[in-house]
């Protein structure tokens, strides 16, 4: 039985069809409701920690994506502490970071695809995919994997080789992983992200209105614009961007 609560949709079970334990009251992943025949896009209750509400996106490349992340005017400030990266933060309906802790929950087991869309102030839209993607432990820091590039936006997380997100730690303003000897690159352009020593892509920088001036904090993926306009000095900030996953699986699933 389904039932629809304003913009969150709770699957329910009735108490004589439940299977032997073990038994998850909801679905893992937005791919595990898609698998159900349900392919409208929404807030989903699903598992992968502390039962976490999330946004599904059931229509792009074949559906059953859990969107991690999303940007788009502003309005959530992403300059935030490591429990509050590990814990997620924002509005699912907006703008928000699901939780590094439901990124691992979601990636620890199988193979997994990551799908960063990317769009600028001119309308124009590119992506990258990742078709090995994984999200470490907390033990762990949360180490990144991205490999198996596809797109037309640069794999902009194997950059080079000091500017490699693949495989790196997270850090946060308040907890240093990068590989940066002379200071914090969180804490220096004012995020969380997998930074190295320090960066060829930032999706959690600060939120400009297109170009803006001094260090480069804005929202940045190096393999599509240029770090700086030689003419100007300016840097170029994005519109729009959403990261998120699926297991590798799920295609043709129905």
């Amino acid at each position: 039985m389904f039932v629809l609560q304003s913009m969150t949709i709770t699957l329910l079970f009735v108490e004589e069809f439940l299977p032997p334990a073990p038994f998850q009251l909801h679905p893992r992943d937005c791919a595990d409701i898609y698998r159900l025949g349900i392919s409208e896009n929404g807030i989903y209750t699903i598992q992968p920690d502390l039962h976490s509400p999330a946004k599904c996106d059931m229509e792009a490349a074949g559906g059953g994506w859990t969107v991690i992340q999303n940007r788009q005017d502003g309005s959530v400030d992403f300059n935030r502490t490591w429990q509050e990266y590990r814990d997620g933060f924002g509005n699912m309906q907006a703008e928000h970071w699901l939780g590094n802790a439901a990124l691992h929950a979601l990636t620890s087991t199988g193979q997994h695809q990551l799908c960063i869309e990317l769009e600028d102030w001119h309308q124009q839209k590119r992506q990258a995919t990742y078709n090995n993607f994984k999200v470490a432990s907390e033990a762990q820091r949360f180490r990144l994997t991205a490999r198996e590039y596809s797109g037309d936006a640069g794999n902009a997380l194997s950059y080079s080789k000091r500017y490699n997100h693949d495989g790196r730690f997270f850090s946060t303003s308040d907890q240093d992983h990068d590989r940066y000897t002379s200071g914090n690159c969180a804490q220096y352009y004012g995020a969380g992200w997998w930074f190295d020593a320090c960066l060829a892509a930032n999706l959690n920088g600060r939120y400009y209105r297109g170009r803006y001036s001094g260090v480069t904090n804005g929202i940045y993926w190096g393999t599509w614009y240029i770090l700086t306009d030689g003419r100007t000095g300016e840097r170029y900030s994005f519109k729009r961007v959403e990261m998120k996953t699926r297991p590798k699986n799920v295609i043709g699933a129905r």
